[in-house]
């Protein structure tokens, strides 16, 4: 705070100096160019005066951020609004974000603009964050400064936009079909039918979040005007877990977005899944619907990996794991996933274990040889095959 109060009264006696020294200068030496370097000087020092004293008024600032959901990887181009209601006429203003990360300054497109503003009112200012991370943005202040021709004045006005703007997993367009699976000791599950029967109705239940419109049943809601839905046969159900191994660090990123991938796929298709994040903070959906997505979403917008948990632990705790089919997305085979293979494994429906991995790593061989357990190596690049060429019988 002090070094700004003396930084501005020093510009200030500079200011004034220029003058005395200019005026004293043609009053001594006399002569056309000494006055004419006095009369020319002057309209600019006495502006650089009075900006030291001109109330400055920036108003309506507003940002305006596109798309409008972001996912990682992404570019974010963020547009800033504002109004210039100052009733003297400013020469050059910069703007600039301030409270962002250093990594995402640096990365930014054009961190900062420059304008001639003199009498000009309305003003916007663009500029783009490529290569989103995952998880929060938080925007918190931008800063206007203001200058006279030469910089022999300098002043800053501050207008706190607070502003967050969620990053989301990426999310990879699959081809959806049923999974069937035969495993190497001979098990094999029955197919998978994620989607309802809806030809065949069984019953009416009580209206729910992401039902769609199709399934009310509009006689029911004749008699007593409470909405209800028709509840179809599922064909083939298993009861199927997503679990998301966030106790290894190893490819986290891609193995995150692949388990936000199958289960965005799977919903889409009126799926009936659980999910369970297996980490530092461990949570579990049981047959989640629709309306739960987005939750989940931003859950896995801010999740971090923590190497401080054993997951076959988390697995086995309370019993909410073993009676499934399982689909379960890791980055790394870990010592602690191989025991719950082997102690496991046998308890439950059937586990397929996808292991992202680079393209070099893909092609050594997965070692292990467990109990109804199939161990399948992906890469970034099969993603969109998943249920199509890497679940293929």
């Amino acid at each position: 705070m002090w070094k700004g109060i003396i930084s501005k009264f020093g510009r200030f006696v500079v200011n004034v100096l220029l003058i005395v020294v200019t005026f004293s200068y043609a009053m001594f030496q006399g002569g056309f160019v000494s006055w004419f370097l006095f009369y020319t000087l002057i309209p600019f020092l006495l502006y650089s005066l009075l900006l030291h004293f001109v109330p400055l008024r920036i108003e309506e600032v507003r940002r305006e951020i596109q798309p409008a959901r972001l996912e990682r990887g992404d570019i974010a181009s963020v547009t800033v609004h504002f109004i210039n209601k100052t009733w003297f006429p400013l020469a050059f203003l910069t703007i600039r974000e301030i409270g962002l990360d250093d990594d995402m300054v640096e990365k930014m497109k054009g961190s900062s603009n420059v304008f001639f503003v003199g009498l000009k009112r309305n003003f916007s200012w663009t500029y783009e964050i490529p290569d989103l991370e995952r998880g929060v943005i938080e925007f918190s202040a931008l800063q206007f400064t203001f200058t006279d021709l030469f910089g022999w004045t300098v002043r800053h006005k501050f207008a706190v936009q607070k502003q967050k703007v969620m990053v989301y997993p990426k999310i990879t367009k699959m081809k959806y079909r049923e999974m069937r699976r035969q495993f190497d000791q001979g098990v094999v599950l029955a197919p998978f039918a994620f989607m309802k029967d809806t030809s065949m109705a069984t019953g009416v239940r009580d209206y729910q979040a992401g039902d769609r419109f199709s399934w009310i049943h509009w006689k029911s809601f004749a008699k007593d005007e409470t909405l209800r839905t028709k509840d179809f046969e599922v064909r083939h159900s298993q009861e199927v877990l997503l679990v998301l191994d966030a106790t290894v660090k190893s490819h986290f990123e891609e193995s995150l977005e692949l388990a936000a991938s199958v289960l965005q796929t799977i919903v889409d298709h009126q799926g009936d899944v659980s999910f369970f994040i297996a980490g530092e903070e461990q949570t579990f959906y049981s047959h989640l619907k629709r309306g739960q997505l987005e939750r989940i979403m931003r859950q896995l917008a801010m999740v971090k990996a923590s190497d401080s948990k054993n997951i076959e632990l988390l697995l086995t705790k309370e019993g909410k794991t073993l009676d499934s089919f399982i689909l379960l997305f890791t980055g790394e085979l870990s010592d602690s996933l191989r025991s719950f293979f082997k102690n496991h494994g046998r308890k439950t429906k059937g586990i397929i274990c996808f292991v992202v991995a680079s393209k070099q790593e893909e092609q050594l061989r997965m070692k292990g040889d467990y109990y109804n357990v199939k161990i399948v190596p992906i890469t970034k690049p099969m993603f969109s095959e998943v249920f199509t060429e890497v679940l293929k019988p």
